[in-house]
């Protein structure tokens, strides 16, 4: 039996009172926090019919191409980079400076205070280092247990739209930040194999519209695979 995701879920706006302490009480204790309320439902709106439909659509043209995109196809885009990262996984990189949907994603992150949720956390200010795109299509690889960086460094990941179960839940072990006090993040630390208690331990997240989840880079996530026929589309932001 799978653990409950109601250790790691928090409602309430950020400038609600208590929410910024409860937050960070449990991405220290945790290394994860959900957050339900911190997204207005307008803005979720707006952003999702500036960025969704253009995911979606890369994610035809990555069937039609074997999952390679073309420079014809990236210049359409917008995108600067496109690289696979797994069997039917692509990272999208919009252009920073020129793209429409960049600009949505930004606009999403600022109003939403992710930059304010991570700098209470890390302890000083902290900026948004690099955004993007995760694109799943049907039947494509999840991802084995990994870090993603350092201590003082933290994701946002977040999905415009319900992810089924089916699709691919995001897994994370709690506390598993705790004993990776790293300097410098090496190679054979990004992966991680885990014990029967951290089996029992990790938690699933079947990603809901509008609401990001704070990962803590050094906590130990995953994603399954995505086993039905649908793309996932989940937006990510890097913040160190």
């Amino acid at each position: 039996m799978e653990g409950s995701l109601e250790g790691i879920r928090l409602g309430g706006g950020w400038e609600e009172e208590g929410v910024r302490e409860r937050c960070v009480e449990l991405l220290e204790r945790e290394g994860a926090c959900i957050l339900t309320e911190v997204v207005d439902r307008g803005l979720l709106e707006e952003v999702r019919e500036a960025v969704e439909p253009s995911l979606l659509r890369i994610a035809e043209r990555l069937e039609e191409e074997n999952q390679e995109l073309s420079e014809h196809v990236k210049e359409e885009f917008g995108l600067v980079r496109a690289p696979p990262v797994g069997d039917g996984k692509t990272n999208i990189h919009f252009d920073e400076y020129e793209s429409p949907e960049h600009e949505a994603m930004e606009k999403l992150a600022r109003d939403g205070g992710f930059e304010k949720i991570v700098s209470s956390y890390v302890g000083r200010e902290c900026s948004l280092y690099e955004a993007g795109a995760s694109i799943t299509t049907g039947g494509g690889e999840g991802m084995e247990w990994h870090r993603d960086g350092i201590e003082g460094e933290c994701t946002v990941l977040l999905s415009l739209s319900d992810v089924s179960e089916d699709q691919g839940q995001l897994g994370v072990i709690p506390g598993s930040h705790l004993d990776a006090k790293l300097d410098k993040l090496e190679d054979a630390e990004l992966t991680y194999e885990t014990t029967e208690e951290d089996d029992k331990k990790a938690l699933w997240y079947a990603y809901r519209a509008g609401c990001p989840i704070v990962i803590d880079a050094r906590t130990q996530h995953s994603v399954r695979k995505n086993v039905s026929e649908d793309t996932r589309c989940i937006l990510w932001y890097i913040y160190n």
